[in-house]
């Protein structure tokens, strides 16, 4: 298993790139956390949903795939890898689905999200998110999301400021 010490979420390195901190103006802040990658776990499923190349994308030249999927590029460029699930967080993540009710309609947590905190949880790692705090628990358990589900699974979370902190980055 991956030594990092964060489990990353993909909404954060989505969202930041695409409409927060967005690199062609925010290079600094990329550049420092291309230096802490080995800090940042990305399981196989969150890993694949962070600005997928499809395969008829494939031959297209490095600058247009800079274009189209520059987070995706990025991540190349910087060497991240995928950690691969084994065994043990599969068995975890499905009760955890059953017991948050994830499903393709839900309005919480996704399949990957509880994949994320199952990994968390079994290795001791704190996971990372963009998603806010929800003050009250939802009527249903199918719209609870990460923070919450941490807090009942008893996994360390974080936001994203929070972590840049931990990492010393300013920009």
């Amino acid at each position: 298993m991956n030594s990092g010490r964060f489990c990353i979420d993909a909404n954060l390195l989505i969202t930041s790139q695409n409409i927060t901190y967005p690199v062609d103006i925010f290079p600094s802040l990329w550049e420092q956390l291309a230096t802490y990658r080995n800090d940042f776990i990305l399981i196989q499923p969150i890993f694949d949903e962070i600005d997928p190349i499809p395969p008829h994308h494939s031959r297209l030249s490095i600058d247009e795939k800079k274009e189209k999927y520059p987070l995706r590029m990025w991540m190349q460029e910087n060497e991240f890898e995928a950690t691969p699930i084994n065994d043990e967080v599969n068995t975890a993540s499905l009760m955890m689905e059953q017991e948050y009710e994830i499903s393709p309609i839900s309005k919480g947590a996704c399949q990957n999200d509880v994949t994320l905190i199952a990994y968390a949880k079994i290795t001791g790692k704190t996971v990372v998110t963009l998603e806010s705090e929800q003050k009250q628990k939802p009527g249903k358990k199918s719209n609870y999301k990460i923070p919450l589900i941490c807090q009942e699974q008893g996994v360390e979370y974080i936001n994203f400021v929070t972590l840049l902190r931990c990492l010393n980055i300013i920009i």
